[in-house]
């Protein structure tokens, strides 16, 4: 029985339709965010869409398999985000710019979503996959935002450091 786009069968298990809607949809907004952070950004842009870029490609590897995906703790998800997290936090004191650390605030959150679930592990996989997603999407926002920024101080300024001295 096919289930309509968003639904859980009763054994709690995400509808393929909409997991595959979102994935295609996340994985354009990844790709126009990523290239255009690499065509218009500056260095700490890049290392940000390369570092989102690359842990969401990590992610496919380590999920676990569809038929079983967020019914529990997804510790290989969890490690990728802690390692981003932490190239977020360099970014956000090796950078001039702001925007990292947001980006890892969200990623913070994130961690602490995983961390919920290993205290709460009752929590439907529906909601588990929702609340690690959105902060994925903001994510990507933010990287399009920070580009944009970026391109706003070259062209009112002349430069924009990308480095702390």
């Amino acid at each position: 029985m096919m289930l309509p786009p968003g639904e859980i069968d009763g054994a709690g298990h995400l509808s393929f339709l909409y997991v595959m809607t979102r994935q295609v949809l996340f994985l354009a907004l990844l790709l126009l965010s990523s290239a255009y952070a690499f065509i218009k950004g500056g260095q700490p842009e890049r290392i940000g869409a390369a570092t989102l870029l690359g842990g969401a490609s990590l992610t496919v590897f380590v999920a676990s398999p569809f038929g079983i995906r967020f019914q529990g703790v997804e510790a290989g998800i969890l490690i990728i985000d802690l390692l981003i997290l932490g190239i977020f936090l360099w970014l956000s004191i090796q950078s001039t710019r702001f925007w990292p650390i947001w980006i890892a605030g969200m990623l913070g959150a994130e961690v602490i979503i995983h961390v919920a679930l290993m205290i709460a592990p009752s929590v439907v996989p529906r909601a588990y996959m929702q609340a690690l997603a959105v902060w994925s999407w903001f994510a990507q926002l933010g990287l399009i935002i920070a580009t944009w920024r970026h391109q706003t101080r070259l062209t009112r300024l002349g430069a924009d450091a990308p480095w702390k001295n």
